[in-house]
């Protein structure tokens, strides 16, 4: 926890440019409704700044992340902000590196966020758990979590 927050300082010194406007707009709920983030190289603190940024945000209703290499630990911080935001609407995740812990947690926080409607999953690693029981008949993993996950999207 330690590094992680070292990781996420140094990372803050560096800031410049559009992620820099970016989350000094998030912390003063100066936002467009809608914020696309192509072009911008993420990184594992960089995703884990931007939750804690857009977790507080009143203004912010659509974020783009889709193919920024999110990996599944970053994936879980991006759900627990959903549990702190109540304004986002609409989350594009597709072809990160999101895998069964990603989709857990999305799960427990869509039992809390009610305002979330577009979850955008596709072409991540969600299937990968490697713990999950194999199913014969399909050559396929089960995995429980998904089956959670699929339950607390269809309350929203």
């Amino acid at each position: 926890m330690a590094q992680k927050r070292k990781e996420e300082e140094e990372q803050m010194n560096r800031l410049e440019g559009r992620m820099l406007i970016m989350l000094k707009n998030l912390a003063a709920n100066n936002t467009p409704k809608e914020y696309t983030n192509s072009g911008l190289n993420l990184g594992a603190a960089r995703a884990r700044i931007l939750s804690q940024h857009v977790a507080f945000n009143e203004t912010l209703t659509a974020l783009h992340l889709a193919r920024k290499g999110i990996e599944d630990a970053e994936g879980v911080e991006l759900a627990k902000m959903l549990i702190q935001n109540n304004v986002l609407r609409k989350l594009e995740l597709e072809g990160n590196k999101l895998g069964p812990k990603s989709i857990q947690a999305f799960g427990r926080a869509l039992e809390l966020n009610t305002t979330l409607r577009v979850l955008d999953l596709e072409s991540n690693d969600i299937y990968k758990d490697k713990d999950a029981p194999f199913d014969p008949e399909t050559k396929r993993p089960v995995v429980p979590k998904i089956f959670y996950f699929i339950e607390c999207m269809q309350k929203n």
